[in-house]
């Protein structure tokens, strides 16, 4: 099944007569890729059932003449389950958004019943303006978003009732981040956290006391063509599912492949493992200026050639490497680092095609 036949399947089971489960944790996981400012509350006064979110939404949209700038599958998960007796009339609010040349962070809180909710952190997508912050978590901690996750827990999050957090992608690292760093009731509150194929830590966070502590209730999930989620230090202790796609196409969540209640469970590509060992012996060589130096030096390449998505990477691989070459004020070093990464990934970008 994909995630839509999922939904329709059980559209008329109560979360009473079916119990959460983790594909239901991606499912929400996908809301917070969509633009709700002026649809869901910035505080928990105020709730809106997502039924009525989504009408209020592409009421806005008509309206304003906004462009969709959230995934285009999240907008199509989102409308689907406005129209379920198991979704429609869970309750939205807490809404929190923040962007800029510096930061991307947004979350939204998922009332499932009286007892239990679901934080939903927002991810990167496919842009290249995106990812520069999943790759300064490979030198600095915290970044911004990390920051604003672990506040938008201790500000927000004062009920009693259960906490399930999850995310996609760099919103994956959010939740984890924000369960190992919130306050000692929250984190008491908290009973899961998913990991939906996000990047992981760096070595001192990941063999801390604070990542001891919620280590028995995170979850990670990667499909089996995976990168994103094979970043960092990570526990091997990850599931790896089905997806429909080879490629970077494997990190988008709609084209994982479910089985009843769950995501079908298959074994790591050959390829991932390959690119895996590779990424980590690539980095591994580096120290943390090193990465920062490079981190720096690769967007500012990809911004004199006017690169915007990974696609955009793969169709002007010699003008990137060009500049590369001749980019002054990059030292030998970094152009050795930059090289060998922008191979590396053009392997891993090879299959990529249009949506």
């Amino acid at each position: 099944m994909t995630i839509l036949e999922y939904i329709d399947h059980y559209k008329d089971k109560t979360f009473k007569e079916l119990a959460f489960n983790e594909v239901d944790n991606v499912i929400f996981s996908s809301i917070s890729y969509i633009d709700l400012d002026d649809v869901v509350s910035t505080w928990s006064k105020e709730k809106i059932s997502i039924a009525e979110a989504k009408r209020k939404y592409f009421e806005n949209y008509q309206k304003n003449g906004k462009k969709m700038i959230a995934y285009k599958h999240a907008i199509d998960i989102f409308e689907h389950i406005a129209n379920t007796n198991r979704y429609k009339d869970l309750l939205l609010y807490n809404y929190a958004y923040i962007g800029d040349e510096n930061r991307q962070f947004s979350a939204v809180t998922i009332e499932i019943n009286e007892n239990l909710i679901y934080i939903s952190y927002e991810g990167t997508d496919h842009l290249v303006s995106g990812w520069m912050e999943d790759f300064k978590m490979s030198y600095l901690f915290p970044v911004p978003a990390q920051k604003h996750a672990i506040r938008y827990l201790d500000k927000y999050i004062f009920s009693k009732k259960d906490i399930i957090l999850g995310g996609h992608s760099k919103g994956g690292n959010l939740a984890l981040v924000a369960g190992m760093y919130a306050n000692i009731f929250v984190r008491s509150k908290i009973i899961k956290i998913y990991v939906n194929d996000g990047p992981g830590l760096k070595k001192a966070q990941f063999e801390s006391q604070k990542y001891q502590n919620i280590k028995d209730k995170l979850v990670n999930i990667i499909p089996n063509y995976a990168l994103v989620g094979l970043l960092l230090q990570h526990s091997n202790d990850y599931k790896v599912v089905l997806s429909s796609k080879k490629g970077v196409l494997a990190h988008d969540l709609f084209t994982w492949r479910v089985d009843d209640v769950t995501f079908i469970e298959t074994e790591l590509s050959t390829f991932s493992k390959i690119l895996n060992k590779s990424m980590n012996s690539w980095a591994n060589k580096y120290n943390d200026y090193q990465r920062k130096e490079f981190t720096e030096s690769l967007f500012s390449v990809f911004k004199r050639a006017g690169i915007k998505s990974l696609e955009e990477v793969l169709q002007n691989k010699t003008l990137i490497l060009k500049l590369v070459y001749e980019s002054r004020g990059i030292n030998k070093e970094t152009k050795k680092m930059l090289r060998e990464f922008i191979w590396i990934l053009f392997e891993y970008i090879k299959d990529y095609k249009e949506l």
